[in-house]
């Protein structure tokens, strides 16, 4: 009989652990699957992970190897014979998978004589608009990430300046690499894990995802970017602060001066109804009409505004919506960041970043902190 409802099969590694999780609420360290019936959930897990699955996620059917194979002689099976046994077991010769799905799973099946789909559209496109416990998940995060830049900004505050424009903080150079301890630190202490924390000072700063490293000195920009992950419900924040030590050039004080302008133009657009990309063409003209050029290349050579306005968070630290140049609306439910930033190689980089919610008649910034520049 053809099977009237599709099977989606995810693989919770890589690039779609995090929607296996947003379905189930399980993490495990092995592999394991999610079989999409329609509605029904199926989960294929190890017997190790079995008692635990039934009660993280009650409403799944569960499969492990030893039911699969009850009947099969006893040796041991690979996750690709486990997969090919569910998709035969629940009576499916097509399946459907994502972009992401491992190609070597898919040539096991093919070979086991399973037709395997290209999915046109994603597992869970809900995502991109978070309930009320995702939100508050979030705000966690972002809470923390505001505890660890403040942290950073009040060591930088206290550093003594050398005669010759370093920093020192109780006696030792006050460098990236110990500033990412202090933040890291911090973050374990609200329940966080930090990776590729930014503290990017002078031209390193003009490199957006350059995480910074080496000495820092007084009178050159510091870009502060912290974006943690809670470590028991895995959603994340994002937070970013430019500040000097000192008095800053005239430079990067227009820099500055501009972002905030920007970012305040962006945030002022957030609300239901409206096209990312038009907050993202709106920030494009501000900075042009401020005489702000831009430059895409060449590679090592870029200048100005040189990415999206924004990027969705969640599961994900990356993830939809984002206010870029691309269709799609914002909705109530939405989270992301508004990040605007200018980047001169010479001159360093300015960026100011907060995480916000689109409410039913605006947005909500999860978590606040000044935007002083000069410290």
């Amino acid at each position: 009989m053809k099977k009237s409802t599709v099977l989606r099969i995810l693989m919770a590694t890589g690039l779609e652990e995090n929607d296996v999780r947003y379905a189930t609420g399980l993490v495990a360290t092995d592999p394991f699957c999610l079989f999409l019936e329609g509605a029904r959930l199926h989960l294929l897990v190890s017997a190790l992970e079995a008692a635990r699955a039934r009660k993280t996620c009650p409403a799944a059917r569960l499969h492990t190897p030893a039911q699969l194979f009850a009947d099969a002689a006893p040796r041991r099976r690979t996750l690709n014979d486990q997969i090919l046994a569910l998709a035969r077991q629940l009576k499916f010769r097509t399946v459907q998978v994502g972009p992401h799905f491992p190609v070597g799973v898919v040539r096991a099946l093919e070979r086991g004589g399973v037709e395997v789909r290209l999915a046109a559209t994603p597992a869970f496109p809900r995502r991109a608009r978070k309930s009320p416990r995702e939100i508050a998940c979030i705000a966690k995060s972002q809470r923390a990430a505001v505890a660890a830049v403040r942290a950073a900004i009040r060591c930088i505050h206290d550093a003594q300046i050398t005669s010759s424009g370093l920093l020192k903080h109780h006696g030792k150079p006050l460098t990236s690499e110990s500033l990412k301890d202090l933040i890291e630190a911090t973050l374990l202490r609200h329940g966080c894990s930090a990776e590729g924390t930014i503290v990017a000072a002078g031209p390193q700063g003009a490199r957006p995802h350059d995480v910074g490293s080496g000495p820092l000195r007084a009178g050159a920009p510091i870009v502060i970017d912290v974006f943690p992950r809670d470590k028991a419900t895995g959603y994340w924040g994002d937070l970013t602060r430019t500040v000097v030590r000192g008095r800053a050039s005239a430079a990067v004080r227009r820099l500055h001066r501009d972002v905030l302008a920007a970012q305040k133009l962006a945030l002022s657009m957030v609300r239901p109804g409206v096209e990312s990309r038009a907050v993202q063409r709106a920030v494009e003209e501000f900075f042009r009409a401020a005489g702000h050029e831009t430059r895409l290349s060449p590679p090592g050579r870029e200048c100005g505004f040189i990415h999206s306005v924004g990027h969705g968070v969640g599961l994900d630290i990356h993830e939809s919506p984002g206010l870029r140049n691309e269709p799609g609306r914002l909705c109530a439910g939405n989270v992301l960041t508004v990040e605007p930033g200018l980047y001169y190689p010479g001159v360093g980089g300015v960026r100011i970043e907060d995480t916000v919610v689109v409410t039913r008649t605006g947005h909500k910034v999860l978590a606040t902190f000044p935007k002083k520049l000069e410290i």
